[in-house]
């Protein structure tokens, strides 16, 4: 399932989203930035925080897990957090959490599945198989960079063209890529992402 990256990140960062999720029982993931680093075996930017993936399904549990930590919501189009007091709060659209302890922060992205496959959230036609999503191994499994890069893809900043950069030149699984590239056309997505990807296929890549 990649690399074997408990054998090559050294990380206080890492290390601390372990101990903070060390007796969650569901599934969670490692995502955003860090799910390409991951992938290459190698902590190859800055990142400005940790973001984390789980199931909706398991947000009830999250919400008892974190149990003293402070919990807010982000409010879909409207730029602001909102404190959440009870679970009809995180109803969608809103999907991403937001919890402080102290000097703490850490970002948790709800994510549904249909079964055995994940959703995208942008658009719910396109979804990838779980055991295509799930990337790494325990206790740091991660997001298939792909996924990532789908969402980042339809937003681009700087540190995003880096990572794309890094997983088009480092990472070797070609039927994410093509899971990427094709997903991308659905969704109107980075063209010049979709560009340097085809050419890639073209030229056997």
């Amino acid at each position: 399932m990649g690399v074997k990256e408990t054998d090559v990140i050294n990380s206080p960062v890492l290390d601390n989203i372990e101990s903070v999720m060390k007796t969650f029982t569901r599934p969670w993931f490692i995502a955003g930035g860090w799910s390409i680093d991951l992938a290459v075996g190698e902590k190859t930017r800055n990142h400005k925080d940790m973001d984390i993936c789980i199931f909706r399904e398991d947000v009830e549990y999250a919400l008892e897990h974190f149990q003293g930590w402070d919990v807010h919501v982000a409010v879909p189009g409207e730029h602001r957090l909102e404190r959440v007091n009870e679970l009809g709060d995180l109803n969608p659209p809103r999907y991403c959490l937001h919890l402080f302890k102290g000097d703490e922060f850490l970002e948790i992205l709800l994510t549904e599945r249909r079964k055995e496959e994940v959703i995208f959230r942008k658009n719910r036609e396109i979804n990838m198989h779980i055991s295509d999503f799930i990337r790494g191994h325990l206790p740091r499994l991660y997001v298939n960079p792909a996924w990532q890069l789908l969402f980042k893809s339809l937003s681009t900043r700087e540190e995003d063209e880096h990572d794309f950069r890094v997983y088009r030149g480092r990472v070797k699984d070609t039927k994410s890529k093509k899971w990427l590239l094709d997903s991308m056309i659905k969704v109107k997505g980075n063209a010049e992402w979709i560009e340097k990807l085809r050419n890639d296929f073209s030229e056997g890549g």
